[in-house]
């Protein structure tokens, strides 16, 4: 088992390769957020449900008995109460095909960690980064036809001027709803049926320009290709290269060259 801690979050992949009986224990106060992944399954006593591959919500000052039937990981996100908002309590869970990468999404940052220990913006971003992909398996809207809402108009015009505001560290959806004191369902909304495009899209390609500004500004040998990604929390450095790529046409190691 191994855990990262994160003050209000704590993610923990744990791998068990026999069937067996185990009680989870998760702390008055606290929401623990499951991933069920590879080819086992989970029976949760306390909720009656059983996941295979997909998100189980356990309530804090609750004993959660489960079920291992085969080889499993568990990949889990425990959050202070107080930082998790009602619709990931109560909106839809999605099917594991959909889930399943989300985990093994936190489960490559777990497996990085401490190798990027001195990647500021980094450290700043992951708990929102990771806010921010929980919240898609609870509270994206459904997609829409375009609209010339004057509200959801007003909005985007908010979320754009918090954009410039905003350092790129905490370009991130759990930062702009905090910032504007609006829900992640009601900015993903409206910038989704404004423009068509998706906010947590909006803010990777916003992030992406300042890593290819920093590369293009910076010195050869003086610019880290590398700790300019993790700074602006790109953890995956194979898709990040590919994005970057398909932005701007070429390798981020050939703008730091131009």
């Amino acid at each position: 088992m191994k855990s990262v801690d994160y003050g209000t979050l704590t993610l923990t992949h744990e791998a068990m390769n026999q069937g067996l009986e185990q009680q989870v224990s998760v702390n008055d106060g606290t929401v623990a957020i499951g991933f069920v992944m590879g080819a086992g399954h989970m029976y949760d006593l306390f909720k009656n449900e059983v996941f295979n591959g997909q998100v189980a919500v356990l309530p804090g000052g609750h004993e959660h008995v489960s079920y291992v039937a085969e080889k499993t990981e568990f990949v889990i996100a425990s959050i202070a109460r107080e930082e998790v908002p009602d619709d990931m309590l109560t909106g839809r869970t999605l099917p594991s095909e959909v889930a399943k990468p989300v985990g093994a999404w936190i489960r490559g940052l777990i497996g990085m960690a401490g190798s990027a220990s001195e990647a500021k913006g980094l450290t700043t971003m992951l708990p929102e980064l990771v806010m921010d992909r929980l919240s898609l398996l609870f509270g994206y809207p459904e997609a829409r036809v375009l609209r010339n809402n004057h509200h959801d108009v007003v909005v985007l015009k908010r979320i754009l001027e918090a954009c410039e505001e905003l350092p790129a560290e905490e370009m991130t959806v759990s930062r702009l709803s905090k910032h504007l004191n609006m829900s992640r369902t009601d900015l993903r909304t409206a910038c989704q049926t404004t423009t068509g495009f998706r906010l947590d899209e909006m803010l990777t390609s916003r992030r992406l320009s300042d890593v290819y500004r920093i590369l293009r500004e910076g010195e050869f040998g003086q610019v880290n290709v590398t700790q300019a990604a993790l700074d602006h929390g790109f953890t995956h450095f194979g898709r990040f290269s590919a994005a970057y790529r398909q932005m701007f046409g070429e390798r981020p190691s050939e703008t730091l060259r131009a």
